[in-house]
């Protein structure tokens, strides 16, 4: 009489065959689903990063637009004006109000965060202490670590151009290890008559 099935112990080898690959399946997916997670809060981090970089540029570039009551600094003769690298003045005519045309971006340390400030002072070193400022990073998802900008200039004699190097730095608040920095350099529109 010849048995017809399987013995005990290959049905053990069987279940611990198909437990095995049952678990390197599951191990997949989750790691899977975890790398997608993280790669999707990193491109918002990104995403988030470059809209404000576009904001800041695309108003610097006005600098200037309104003539000589539009200017910043020492003398009123520069159209931006840059501190401590992590502020920023300018000024160009976008209303009758020549206060609020006075405009400026600035790290905000205690907020970790990119603010937009009207009616600041001319002069970006007192830009911590005069202005209204509201910020336009989400501190509730991004920590700004770095924001810089870098004051160039270049002269012929009769007018100066000059160009900004904005570098900035920000992290996940929930994941203090996905970080992106940027860095853009921009020339602002309007020439310095000297």
């Amino acid at each position: 009489m010849e048995d017809k099935g399987f013995s005990l112990v290959e049905l053990l080898i069987a279940l611990l065959l198909g437990a095995m690959l049952v678990t390197m399946a599951i191990s997949f997916y989750v790691s899977s689903v975890s790398l997608s997670a993280k790669n999707l809060k990193y491109s918002r981090l990104r995403a988030d990063l470059q809209s404000i970089v576009l904001f800041i540029e695309m108003d610097i570039r006005r600098a200037g637009y309104g003539g000589s009551e539009f200017m910043v600094a020492s003398g009123a003769g520069k159209t931006i004006d840059t501190a401590n690298n992590n502020c920023i003045v300018y000024s160009y005519k976008h209303s009758s109000a020549k206060n609020e045309n006075k405009m400026g971006f600035r790290l905000s340390p205690e907020k970790d965060a990119v603010q937009f400030g009207t009616g600041v002072d001319p002069h970006a070193i007192n830009c911590y202490s005069s202005g209204y400022w509201q910020a336009i990073s989400d501190n509730k998802f991004i920590k700004i670590t770095q924001l810089d900008f870098t004051e160039s200039e270049v002269s012929n004699g009769l007018t100066t151009m000059r160009s900004v190097k904005i570098d900035i730095t920000g992290e996940l608040l929930a994941a203090s290890e996905i970080k992106h920095s940027l860095s853009t350099k921009i020339q602002v529109r309007n020439l310095e008559f000297n």
